[in-house]
This record gives C-alpha cells, sequence and structure tokens, in this order.
C-alpha cells in the first residue's frame, strides 16, 4: 500500500525513547502509514498521548487535539474532514486507511488558522466525522472529551452527532454549542439527546419566547450561557455548578435574593463562582432582604482564585456565610452579580 506519509530511518534507539518525543501529532501520521505502524502506535503507553481530543461537527469539521496546561497549553488541528466533491477532476491523492474505510483520499495542508493538518476526504461527511473521531479514540486510547456543535449542513446533523456520541461513547465530558437554530427544538434536541458530564458552553439564541422543553442538566462543573436571556429564577436555583456565569439574562433583584435564601438553606451547595451581568441596576436593599450579612470596608482586599487558576483581587463586598461557609458579593459593578465561596 503506498502511503503519502514515508517512515524515516532511525538509528537504534528504544522505540519508546522514540514515541515519547514525537509528540501526537506525529503519532498520527504514524498511525496512518501502515497497520503494522498503526498497531505499534496503538500499544503504545507514553506522554506523546497525553492530550484532550475534542470533536467539531459543522464547524470546522475536525478532530482536534490539545496538550499541556495553563499558559503552555497547545492546541493544533489533526484531522480535518472534507467533501469529495470539492476535489477537482484531475486532482489524484494518495489514500489511507482509517478505521474500516480502506481508501480514504487525504493530503496534507497548512493555512494561518487551522497550522499543519491533514485533510480528509469523504462523499459524506458526517460518516468521516464519525470515522475520525473512533479513530482518535483508537489511536489515544481514549474517549473524545469536547463536542462542539456548529451550523447545520444537512437537516439530521445534530441527530447524528448525538447518535456517533451515543453509540461511540456514551457521555462526553464537555458540550460546547454555537449555531443559529432554525426553530427552539434544535435546542431542546441538543440539550435532551447528548449526555455530557462536565461542562456547557451554549452560544446558542433561541427565540425570546423559548423555555426548555425539559429541565437541562445543570449538576455539572462549568456552566456558560451567553444568550441566557431565557433563564429564569426556577433554573438558577437548580444550577448546582462549581462555575456559572450566565451573560444577560432576565433575572431580576428578587430573584437573587431568593437565591441567596436557597444557598444559605444548603442549596446549590457546589457553587464556587457565579457570574451574571444583570439586565437592571443591583438594588441592595433588595437583594440582602431578609438576609443577614456582612459589608466589608472598601479597602479590604482579598484575592480569589477562579476554576482556570486566574487570581481576582476583591475589594470590599458583603459576606454571608452558611455554617462555616462564607460567600461574598462583590461591588465590582452595579449591573454585575458576582457570588464567589471562599
Amino acid at each position: 500500500m503506498t502511503t503519502p506519509f514515508r517512515l524515516f530511518f532511525l538509528p537504534y534507539v528504544p522505540l519508546k525513547q522514540v514515541l515519547d518525543n514525537v509528540g501526537p501529532e506525529t503519532l498520527i501520521i504514524l498511525s496512518l502509514c501502515s497497520l503494522r505502524s498503526k498497531s505499534i502506535v496503538v500499544s503504545y503507553k507514553g506522554p506523546s498521548k497525553n492530550v484532550q481530543l475534542k470533536l467539531h461537527f459543522g464547524s470546522e469539521d475536525s478532530l482536534v487535539g490539545s496538550y499541556g496546561s495553563g499558559e503552555s497549553i497547545r492546541t493544533y488541528i489533526r484531522l480535518t474532514v472534507e467533501q469529495t466533491g470539492k476535489l477537482t477532476t484531475d486532482e489524484t491523492l494518495e489514500t489511507v486507511r482509517i478505521g474500516s474505510f480502506e481508501k480514504v483520499p487525504v493530503k496534507r495542508d497548512y493555512n494561518f488558522m487551522k497550522g499543519k493538518h491533514i485533510k480528509t476526504y469523504w462523499e459524506d461527511r458526517m460518516t468521516g466525522l464519525a470515522a475520525i473521531g473512533d479513530y482518535g479514540r483508537e489511536i489515544f486510547n481514549r474517549d473524545i472529551s469536547e463536542v462542539m456543535i456548529g451550523e447545520k449542513q444537512a437537516e439530521d446533523d445534530h441527530r447524528r452527532a448525538a447518535e456517533w456520541v451515543k453509540n461511540s461513547q456514551g457521555t462526553i465530558q464537555s458540550l460546547r454549542c454555537n449555531f443559529k437554530p432554525k426553530i427552539d427544538k434544535d435546542l431542546d434536541f441538543i440539550l435532551e439527546n447528548f449526555n455530557y458530564t462536565k461542562k456547557l458552553h451554549l452560544a446558542v439564541e433561541p427565540s425570546h419566547h423559548y423555555s426548555p422543553a425539559k429541565l437541562p442538566n445543570f449538576q455539572i462543573g462549568t456552566l456558560d450561557v451567553f444568550f441566557s436571556f431565557w433563564i429564569k429564577q426556577e433554573h438558577l436555583l437548580k444550577m448546582d455548578c462549581k462555575t456559572v456565569t450566565l451573560h444577560a439574562p432576565q433575572l431580576r433583584n428578587q430573584d437573587f435574593n431568593v437565591f441567596l435564601k436557597h444557598w444559605l438553606a444548603g442549596g446549590c451547595s457546589k457553587v464556587k463562582d457565579l457570574s451574571v451581568g444583570v439586565s437592571e441596576l443591583f438594588d441592595y436593599q433588595i437583594v440582602f432582604d431578609g438576609v443577614d450579612f456582612v459589608e466589608r470596608e472598601s479597602d479590604l482586599e482579598r484575592v480569589f482564585v477562579d476554576e482556570d487558576g486566574t487570581d481576582y483581587t476583591i475589594m470590599g463586598g458583603y459576606d454571608v456565610k452558611r455554617s462555616n461557609i462564607t460567600a461574598t458579593i462583590t461591588k465590582q459593578s452595579s449591573s454585575h452579580f458576582w457570588f464567589i465561596v471562599w
């Protein structure tokens, strides 16, 4: 079998030592060279496999990987999916085996946005995305950690993406959505059919009358809703997430008062960082009505470290206490409710 990815000659060095130092990009290329090299890559265990895999449906149609942590994290695109119809009639490409597909046309490419990557060509793009998702899981011996749902190119794209997650691994840690729904049921389908366990990022704008058909899963680590005007008090009280960010919901001062009383009574016990851009100016008299609190001096300086390890200097604020746990409502802005638990 011919391949565009030629094996290179090396002096005698223990194979694991070589693979430990080549990085995940090279593992992908080696796995495409032959069945033997793929078998070697699959059986290898070492630092070159310390990656987080992300599968993008409808945005970049790609398998993305990242490794490292903090400021040194590196993200790159390894495999992208294109339709064979984009190939010119006089263009002949080398082929490789990906999963059960024996002759997948491929070529290496580079552009400023995506960097170096491998284009794979398929008659059906969703078949290709499912195939590279399964291939990434096999090569790196781990599940896809994040699924990105973008715009539909065909009516059944989101359904097929949900079926792939369910059939291949059952759950995903993180679900990230950025698309324009034709009808509100498009968003309902996503919230009801993807089993996300740690993070939900929604940049989806439904109609102004939208209300989810079923209560979404708010028992996760991180929740970030950009178009959050549909979030009501009942939803807020169910958000038992470590980090919650809501952008411009239609919540009012009375809703935050109810939330504080709910938290003081033991509700939303996992919340550590709740940030809400409010739709009306903050009225502390309403928010703290019936709530015991301590106003801290404006020159009192405290440092809060968020989930990403970022430090924030908090000046003053209002402290409320539940048992031996203290939370602060900051005074950073009159249009921002920021509730942090120390």
